[in-house]
This record gives C-alpha cells, sequence and structure tokens, in this order.
C-alpha cells in the first residue's frame, strides 16, 4: 500500500491551468492557500483570496480533492525570520533566484506582478535590471544581502542605483523564500508534499539541500514526488495534448483510470525510494532529470513500441477490409492517422471488419499496460 500523495502548492494562490490539469491526474489531495500578508518591517505583500475558494466545493463533488486554506499573516518572526535569512544571505540561493528571473517567464510572473512601477517603468523593465545587477558587488558596505534588505535608507525600485537594483531583487526573494519555507513547514506538520511546476523551484531547493546536506539523514535527502511526477508527464506527454483537455475531460480521465493512477504514483514511489537523491551539490534539477533518463525514458520506450506493434497489426487488418469498401483518396489519408475514437467512429463503414482482430488488440493493449504502470500517461497522448 503507497503512501497519498497529499500536495500544496505554494508559489501563488492558484496554478495556472497546466498545472491544475496536471495535479488533478496524479495526486489524492490538492492543498492551495489564499495569498500570504507577509510583513518585514514596512515592506511585506498583501493577503487576498484564492480564486479557487468559488469552485473548490464542485471539485470535491466531482471526486478531485481540493482545498483551500487561509494564509498566514503579520510580522515575519523567530525562527520563519531565520530561515529566510538563511536563504537570502545564500549566494548560491540568491543567485538561483536571479536566474530564474532572468531564463524563466512564468518564475518571473511569479516574483514581479505585471503593472507600472512609477519611475521604474514597468515590470519588464524591473525584471531586466534585477537580473543584470551584480549583487556581490552591490552590496558595498553590507556584510549580508539580508542587511541590504534592512537598510531602509535604500529604497527598493529605485532602479537608478546599482544598491537600488539589488535591495528590489533581495526584496523579491525575501518573499520567495517565506513561501517556500512555510509550504515546508506546512508540509512537515500535514503530511502535505510542496508541488511547484517551474524549474528554479527546484534549484532554489537544491541550494537549501546543499546548505543542510550535514544535518539530514541519507533518507530524507530526496527529490520529492510532486516533482519527479511533472518530470515524467513532461518528457512523455505534449503541452499541446494537454492544452487540449479541459478541465471536465481531465477529471473525468481521472475518475475512469483510477487503477492505472494508483499504480502510476506507486511506481514512481519505488523509483524516489530506490534512487531518488541530490548530490552533495545540491543539483535538484539534475537529480530528476537522471531519473527521468534512466527509469522512465526507457520503460516509455518499451510500452509506446508494444503499443505501436499491437496498432500497425490491428489497423492493418481493418484497414485491409475497410479501404476496399470506401475505395477513396480520402478513405486512405483518413486511415493514416487513425485512433481508437475513429475505429470506433467507423463502426459503420469497417465493423464488418473488426470482429476478432478489433477484441485481440483491445486485450493485448490492456495486457501491454498491465505491464508498464506509466500507461496511465502515455495514454493521453494516444
Amino acid at each position: 500500500m503507497r503512501d497519498k500523495v497529499n500536495v500544496f502548492y505554494y508559489p501563488e494562490m492558484a496554478a495556472c491551468a497546466s498545472t491544475l490539469k496536471k495535479a488533478i491526474l496524479f495526486f489524492d489531495e490538492i492543498h492551495f492557500m489564499d495569498r500570504p500578508s507577509f510583513t518585514f518591517g514596512s515592506f511585506g505583500s498583501i493577503g487576498t483570496q484564492s480564486p479557487l475558494r468559488r469552485i473548490e466545493a464542485s471539485f470535491r463533488d466531482n471526486g478531485v480533492p481540493l482545498f483551500v486554506h487561509d494564509a498566514p499573516g503579520g510580522p515575519v518572526v523567530g525562527d520563519f525570520h531565520e530561515q529566510i535569512r538563511a536563504d537570502v544571505n545564500d549566494p548560491v540561493f540568491l543567485r538561483r533566484f536571479q536566474e530564474g528571473i532572468k531564463h524563466s517567464v512564468t518564475f518571473r510572473d511569479l516574483q514581479i506582478a505585471h503593472g507600472n512601477y512609477g519611475e521604474a517603468g514597468t515590470h519588464e523593465n524591473v525584471a531586466e535590471k534585477v537580473t543584470a545587477v551584480d549583487v556581490a558587488s552591490a552590496l558595498g558596505v553590507h556584510g549580508t544581502a539580508m542587511e541590504l534588505f534592512e537598510d531602509t535608507t535604500i529604497h527598493p525600485f529605485d532602479l537608478s542605483t546599482a544598491a537600488g537594483c539589488a535591495k528590489t531583487l533581495i526584496s523579491d526573494a525575501v518573499l520567495c523564500s517565506a513561501k517556500i519555507n512555510f509550504a515546508l513547514s506546512v508540509s512537515s506538520k500535514q503530511g502535505f508534499i510542496p508541488l511547484a511546476d517551474t524549474t528554479p523551484y527546484r534549484d532554489l531547493l537544491g541550494a537549501k539541500y546543499a546548505r543542510a546536506m550535514k544535518a539530514l539523514e541519507p533518507r530524507t535527502n530526496q527529490i520529492q514526488v510532486t516533482d519527479l511526477s511533472f518530470a515524467v508527464f513532461d518528457e512523455l506527454v505534449s503541452a499541446e495534448r494537454l492544452e487540449q483537455m479541459t478541465v471536465a475531460e481531465v477529471v473525468r480521465y481521472r475518475k475512469e483510470s483510477e487503477p492505472a493512477r494508483e499504480e502510476f504514483l506507486e511506481h514512481l514511489g519505488v523509483i524516489q525510494a530506490k534512487q531518488a537523491s541530490i548530490g552533495s551539490d545540491g543539483d535538484y534539477a539534475g537529480a530528476v532529470d537522471k531519473v527521468v533518463k534512466t527509469e522512465i525514458i526507457p520503460a516509455a520506450h518499451t510500452f509506446k513500441n508494444k503499443l505501436q506493434t499491437i496498432d500497425e497489426s490491428l489497423y492493418g487488418a481493418v484497414a485491409k477490409g475497410a479501404l476496399g469498401y470506401a475505395g477513396s483518396s480520402a478513405g486512405i489519408s483518413f486511415f493514416g492517422d487513425l485512433s481508437w475514437e475513429k475505429l470506433i467512429a467507423l463502426a459503420g463503414v469497417a465493423g464488418a471488419y473488426l470482429g476478432k482482430a478489433a477484441i485481440d488488440g483491445i486485450l493485448a493493449k490492456r495486457a501491454a499496460k498491465r505491464e508498464c504502470s506509466i500507461s496511465y500517461i502515455l495514454s493521453l497522448d494516444k
């Protein structure tokens, strides 16, 4: 019996459509929180309710356990503050945060809200300035990044100086670190697994792992099954296929494929326990990629080859009879892109030629799927 995968999404109060669809397909429970109102002196974030609150009950009514929780508010103090301080004062963490803003549009939009920043310009101007600044040089007389952040004589979004650009970057990193550490704390207490959907978050977790490596037990030094699940999905299923599916279709696929989903997550749990660990360099994303390349892709190729052989055998038997009946170039083109949905639609034309070939093909497909737990995902792309 596998452990339940109950996830806690922490980058924002709601996820984009593709992330929500993936979460529905994979995880047992999906937890969100309202936008928190963390404050650090006069600086902080403005709390607000998640838009998912309006529809969370309907998800649960349709068999998807989705919950939205109240977010914390008020001054950040104590151990929580020290965790954030340790992150932001870590040059590796801060550099990976800066690189994330530079290279990932999704991550950038989560850290720098779209809008007009007055003299600083647009959010694009802000992003350009904070990704170009040399933080180490901009610290000047400040010994650490948090000392610059706490210096009230330097204002965030004053992009006319290097120190102002660095403080703007650090301020965003402070809020990002607060969300990460809050998610880790809640996950530890409630048994949730932190969930994020862009590679920079993996890199930031990797920096934290590298910093704490000596204190971690080997069994806890593992990648999250959430990150592994998303990496598998992105490797095997095209973004276009996911975009074509509505949320309602995703919910229905989950309900109709529940045994396969269970097998898929159980298989990932075995892989995670066997080898999904992070090296001393804290290369979190690299550890995820290694598992996908060594464990998932070979299995996917085996599965797809089996399906291809089955499909060719079945479709060949159907085409020999039905094409003789249809007798047109349109028919030939149609069979060139045959799927199970089209076979069903063709029942009136090709029904006489399906018979035993169709039944054997269906049984063979089912056998192949039982032999490969990732069929749950690969079947989406058929």
